[in-house]
């Protein structure tokens, strides 16, 4: 997974609760599927455009704190973010719009790798039917307990899952800091000529306005 600063790249989550016993499917069928995502430091994800672009499956979005879209990544901090939906033909496929942030430029330029972790997967379901498979309720202090409405007793267990994909990460280009002084002596000009181009086009244009106002009033 590959992303330049500022595009936007989709995260994809797609679930398969496959098996092989019918029965053990529709124990599946209907749950409420949590997924508890962390996202590094150097990448970021706002609610607000994921309502806008969210995938039709996804039905609500839960962040543990406001997200600052404009910190650069060293002083940002990681992102813990609950995503919901429900398990429908045995499965679920979402996905959320994140970005990178900006990375302090340093010597020799290059690319940082941001590492996204794995999520930790959740089911909740009508009439404790994952009691069946004696999966361990999750922790009192989990994050999805806390949010939800059932504080006294957690309704969520954590489900073992299997990753069939790589590691995720982003790699990030970074400026080289060995191009200061070029840059900056580039900048300064360039900043200088358009300046005196400005100037010259603004000087051009009043004396052709006096010329012409005074020969109208020649005539």
């Amino acid at each position: 997974m590959k992303d330049f600063t500022g595009e936007i790249m989709n995260l994809s989550y797609y679930i398969d609760f496959a098996s092989d016993d019918e029965d053990e499917k529709l124990i599946y069928e209907d749950c409420v599927v949590g997924l508890e995502q962390i996202l590094p430091a150097g990448v970021y994800a706002s609610q607000d455009e994921i309502k806008d672009k969210r995938s039709k499956d996804l039905i609500d979005t839960i962040f543990q704190k406001p997200v600052n879209i404009e910190l650069p990544a060293n002083n940002a901090s990681p992102i813990r973010v609950q995503l919901f939906s429900v398990v429908k033909g045995g499965k679920i496929d979402i996905y959320i719009p994140v970005h990178a942030r900006y990375h302090r430029a340093k010597k020799g330029g290059g690319t940082v790798r941001n590492i996204i972790p794995s999520p930790v997967l959740y089911l909740m379901c009508s009439n404790k039917k994952l009691d069946l498979c004696d999966f361990p309720a999750a922790a009192s202090e989990n994050n999805l307990c806390k949010n939800d409405i059932t504080r006294e007793l957690c309704p969520w267990k954590e489900i073992p899952a299997i990753m069939v994909t790589d590691t995720l990460f982003l790699d990030v280009p970074i400026g080289n800091i060995d191009h200061f002084y070029v840059v900056a002596w580039g900048t300064t000009v360039v900043i200088v000529v358009g300046s005196l181009y400005l100037l010259k086009t603004i000087h051009r244009y009043k004396v052709d306005t006096e010329q012409k106002l005074r020969k109208k009033l020649k005539t």
